[in-house]
């Protein structure tokens, strides 16, 4: 009996331990989650902290910058500092200008007129820059936040103002912090929130509500120390108990006023399966093992949640630019970057495409360029996903040219749920060196990449250090772009097309040249930089207003003039009522009108339908360049067109044995009613083929040079009974 109550005994007193231990046990491990939690969220608080100083350091810079013309140019006028403001406004997020004089009367630059006698105290306290916390808009009611700068104009003090509205800070937050159940916040040092999750109209009430039942009893101290380190903006974390219910309060204090971000997590979200398992330990100990395998799967869950918040890209499941940037480090830092590249790419019209097929068909199409790219590059390195449609490779191969005809030709065309997409990637190439810092190897890939951006003749571009000095020419024509328009300093010029069968003048192009302080720019820097910045959109509509105003005073009904329009105009909708307006206006005959357009549009828009449109408002119809892009001849049956223009490349090969091509596209044009031109024509005997095959119209030095407007002007009155003269 004493044994049986002794066995009894130690049988209860080792369950005791086991359960004991097994409970001392979990609750170290709900201490160790709770570590890792909060260690994690500060990492994540501090790295969206980084990037909201980030932005407001990138405010503040434009805001300084737009300051510092208006005094070094000695501006004097608030239309010249609204231009100021136009010609940077492309390059940052603001709404909209203001300019507030003492009597706190604010004129924007969209016409508005706002009283602000209210807040003149305010604005006019201090000459350095100030942020204003979010208020109401008194134009249109958006929560705005106002950058302002006091400054000396005509005698008067006066602040330049630029808004920004709120919910650009708010897209710079984690888009989902725990499946949605976290939330995150600007607020001030007094609790006053500024901004609140972006997409997330709710957490305001969240917001409010948690700081209004917060019980000071049950966190006493913590919220006292909270508070001090908010007021010292001391990066630090809190979990306070709100209803019973335990929430992470981690804060990282910002570089401007006295705000900080604060991002708020309910342990239950962190915790809910470990909890469970805490209630079960205690019923039975059997339950230790599985005790253990939930509180580690749980570990590693909450590990790999922070984790991929941080590192990882939520639609492709790639690394994001985080995970580039340091792991690509360490790769660099590991040994020897011999035959180590970086890749930067993207495709052309990422944007019109998401636009045209919808944000679903545009993820898919990331996710299938990450699938693609892992097919090729495999174990070499590392591929992320770095922006938008921007993916980031870091390779080591010894023929980077293969590697990067590969990516080209695989992600030229992508297959979706059946469905057949044609893209034009983008690659920009840079070869590491010894000791190399992956941030200056991904800005040398992006400036190569930028190299080849709008250039359908180029599948990818190596950086070398040209380059660079090349980057800052751009720059230097960006500065005076908007200036030589102004000035008129871009002229035109027009070559003749003569009709080879008669030998007389039928039409010429219009082309534009830059001239500046009688230094003639090439065409071939400004026109692509143009379309790259889209300044091109004004610059071709000021030459169609030049050649119809030359039109006019010409008074030459028999000839038909060329003028060409850039693709990025089809992203516009009123792009063409603007042209009409501008034909209207002078009373042009739209059939003189001739509008050129490239063959490598066709790569980003429904180029049929606009050539539809088009033709439907009286103009005539070029296509340019043909045969030098991607579409083939079949496309001719398909568009409108009245003219079709044979590239040089092709006339170059008058003389050789491999010229049919020529003959055959002729032949296809006839058959289908339209007219041939043959650019870039230079020798007699490029003449005589032409002939030959029944070529309408040639242009190019053999008859005459893109002339200026005196020079064209007395080239058609002398020749105006046939060409006589020829050459240059």
């Amino acid at each position: 009996m004493k044994k049986r109550i002794l066995l009894i005994l130690c049988i209860i007193i080792i369950l005791f331990l086991i359960i004991l231990s097994s409970a001392f046990y979990l609750i170290y491990i709900q201490k160790l989650i709770t570590e890792n939690t909060t260690k994690n969220l500060a990492e994540l608080t501090k790295q969206d902290a980084i990037k909201i100083e980030n932005k407001i350091e990138e405010d503040i810079k434009t805001l300084n910058n737009i300051c510092d013309e208006i005094l070094n140019n000695n501006i004097k006028t608030e239309a010249e500092i609204f231009n100021i403001y136009d010609r940077n406004s492309s390059k940052s997020n603001f709404t909209r200008m203001g300019i507030m004089h003492e009597n706190g009367e604010t004129i924007t630059n969209d016409g508005e007129i706002v009283d602000l006698s209210e807040e003149i105290e305010y604005f006019l306290r201090s000459e350095d820059i100030q942020v204003s916390r979010s208020r109401k808009s008194k134009i249109d009611s958006q929560e705005i936040n106002i950058y302002s700068k006091c400054i000396e104009l005509n005698g008067e003090t006066v602040v330049i103002m630029l808004i920004l509205e709120t919910e650009a800070y708010e897209r710079l937050f984690v888009n989902s912090i725990y499946s949605g159940s976290g939330f995150e916040y600007i607020i001030t040092a007094k609790g006053e929130m500024i901004a609140n999750s972006a997409n997330q109209e709710n957490t305001k009430n969240i917001y409010a509500s948690l700081k209004k039942d917060i019980d000071v009893k049950m966190n006493q101290g913590k919220i006292e120390e909270m508070q001090t380190e908010i007021n010292n903006k001391t990066n630090g974390q809190k979990i306070l108990k709100i209803y019973n219910h335990n929430y992470y309060f981690s804060y990282a204090g910002l570089d401007i006023n006295d705000w900080n971000l604060l991002i708020i997590t309910p342990e239950n979200v962190i915790a809910e399966e470990l909890q469970k398992v805490l209630k079960i330990s205690l019923i039975i100990a059997i339950v230790i093992i599985l005790a253990v395998i939930i509180i580690s799967a749980y570990i590693i869950a909450s590990n790999i949640k922070i984790y991929n918040l941080a590192y990882i890209d939520p639609i492709t499941k790639l690394g994001n630019y985080n995970y580039f940037c340091e792991q690509g480090q360490k790769i660099l830092d590991s040994a020897s970057n011999a035959n180590k590249y970086v890749i930067i790419l993207d495709v052309e019209k990422f944007r019109s495409f998401n636009k045209h097929y919808g944000h679903s068909v545009g993820n898919s199409l990331l996710i299938e360029m990450g699938n693609k790219l892992n097919t090729i590059i495999k174990n070499k390195k590392m591929i992320c996903r770095l922006s938008n449609d921007i993916f980031g490779v870091l390779i080591k191969t010894n023929n980077i040219e293969e590697v990067a005809e590969t990516i080209f030709d695989s992600l030229s065309k992508i297959k979706i749920k059946n469905e057949q997409y044609s893209l034009y990637p983008v690659l920009g190439i840079y070869k590491c060196r010894n000791n190399e810092q992956i941030l200056e190897a991904i800005d040398k890939a992006s400036i190569a990449h930028d190299m080849v951006v709008g250039d359908y003749n180029k599948k990818y571009c190596i950086f070398d250090e040209s380059m660079e000095s090349k980057i800052l020419e751009e720059h230097q024509i960006e500065e005076v772009m908007y200036e030589a328009l102004e000035n008129e300093e871009f002229e035109v010029y027009y070559q003749p097309k003569i009709d080879i069968s008669e030998e007389k003048i039928v039409s010429a192009e219009a082309l534009v040249r830059w001239n500046r302080n009688g230094k003639m720019i090439s065409p071939g820097k400004f026109i692509p930089l143009f379309e790259k910045n889209r300044f091109i959109l004004k610059l071709d509509l000021y030459i169609f207003e030049k050649v119809c105003k030359d039109i006019k005073e010409w008074k030459k009904e028999n000839l038909s003039f060329s003028i060409n329009i850039s693709k990025e105009h089809f992203d516009t909708l009123d792009f063409l009522k603007q042209y009409e307006d501008i034909a209207n206006k002078y009373q042009i005959n739209r059939k003189q009108i001739e509008l050129e357009i490239t063959e490598s549009a066709s790569i980003d828009v429904d180029l049929a339908n606009i050539m539809k449109e088009i033709r439907e408002k009286g103009f005539s119809i070029s296509l340019d360049d043909f045969g030098t892009g991607y579409s083939s001849l079949n496309m001719l049956q398909d568009m409108p067109i009245d003219v079709l223009k044979i590239d040089k490349s092709f006339i170059d090969k008058i003389g050789n044995d491999k010229i049919d091509i020529i003959k055959y596209i002729i032949n296809m044009a006839k058959d289908l009613n339209i007219k041939t031109v043959a650019e870039g024509v230079e020798t007699e005997n490029q003449i005589q083929y032409l002939k030959n095959i029944g070529c309408n119209i040639v242009q190019g030095y053999y008859y005459s040079k893109p002339l200026n407007k005196l020079e064209f002007k007395k080239y058609v009155k002398e020749n105006q009974n046939g060409v006589k003269k020829r050459g240059l």
